[in-house]
């Protein structure tokens, strides 16, 4: 199976660049592992990040009723993105504010992974992207869960690249750094508090250099 597939031709480089382990793993908790479908119901936690971004695009050109977690300097940013509702994690217990989801999916870890479970309807499945799943958790809530890798597919690449360029779906880049400053990149997503994503630019951009030229 390819690992690749072609630059969405609506994108630059830069832009490109934001797309693959992000829209990839977004795609695979959404579809490949929790089989998120119309009509269903999906808290994204941490969707403003980078892999969240992407995941309430899809969810909502999927169908589904999309909830998710921002700080209210992002919640309109999630808005735009498509999400039928944001919750301010700051302001309160994120289960006092959605019940009943089909899935929800975990971007961020840590402690928020404890007050998820609450959320899901009976059966429903949690799939986390970072935290470790306790042994007992999943069967005390009476719901599934699954802790993913994400994989290279070329395949679903070219599916989310035509997504791209049929304007259904974008990339959201907030920042780009060079190279050299790969730990700072490093420590601005650890915040966790960034919109979209980093790109570390490691070369001229072959677009830029021809109309410089």
């Amino acid at each position: 199976m390819s690992h690749v597939a072609d630059k969405p031709a609506k994108l630059d480089y830069i832009a490109a660049a934001a797309v693959p382990t992000a829209a990839l793993a977004a795609w695979q908790a959404l579809f490949d592992t929790a089989g998120l479908s119309a009509g269903q119901q999906v808290f994204i936690n941490g969707a403003a990040g980078g892999v969240g971004s992407f995941a309430v695009q899809f969810a909502k050109w999927k169908g589904a009723v999309v909830v998710g977690t921002a700080s209210a300097e992002h919640a309109d940013f999630v808005r735009d993105l498509g999400a039928d509702q944001v919750v301010d994690y700051h302001a309160g217990r994120v289960e006092d504010a959605a019940q009943d989801m089909d899935v929800v999916l975990d971007a961020v870890g840590g402690d928020t992974l404890d007050h998820l479970w609450a959320l899901l309807k009976p059966g429903g499945i949690l799939v986390t992207l970072i935290a470790p799943i306790p042994d007992d958790a999943p069967t005390l809530h009476g719901v599934r869960a699954v802790r993913i890798i994400t994989r290279p597919d070329g395949t679903e690449l070219a599916q989310i690249a035509a997504l791209i360029d049929a304007g259904v779906v974008h990339p959201v880049v907030t920042k780009v750094l060079p190279l050299a400053d790969a730990r700072r990149a490093h420590e601005l997503s650890e915040t966790h508090h960034t919109a979209g994503k980093i790109v570390l630019r490691i070369a001229p951009d072959p677009e830029e250099a021809r109309r410089a030229a």
